[in-house]
């Protein structure tokens, strides 16, 4: 499993950004084993202690992530948990090295 933490200079939130590939274990007390060649993409806000990387938001497929050039908004009912257009430009420049 791979791990990075990402300071989105336009919300001033850092995001820690986790890559499960096939084989990985993933989710609550990481129960899940993930089975497909498509690697996961988990965002997690590193404000809220809720696990060892912060608060999960939400996760995504590399694939979905990759076909996009502009920001993300992780969660329409909260407007913190959106990721600017420059850091997730970043983000996909990390990402593109899995892929």
């Amino acid at each position: 499993m791979k791990l990075k933490i990402f300071h989105d200079t336009r919300s001033h939130l850092v995001w820690a950004i986790r890559l499960v590939e096939k084989g990985d274990k993933y989710g609550l007390n990481d129960i899940l084993t993930h089975g497909e060649a498509d690697p996961l993409i988990e965002f997690f806000d590193t404000r809220y202690a809720h696990t060892d990387l912060g608060q999960f938001v939400t996760r995504y497929y590399l694939s979905t992530l990759l076909k996009s050039e502009s920001g993300l908004n992780l969660d329409g009912r909260i407007s913190d948990w959106s990721v600017g257009e420059a850091c997730m430009n970043r983000v996909r420049d990390w990402l593109r090295r899995w892929a």
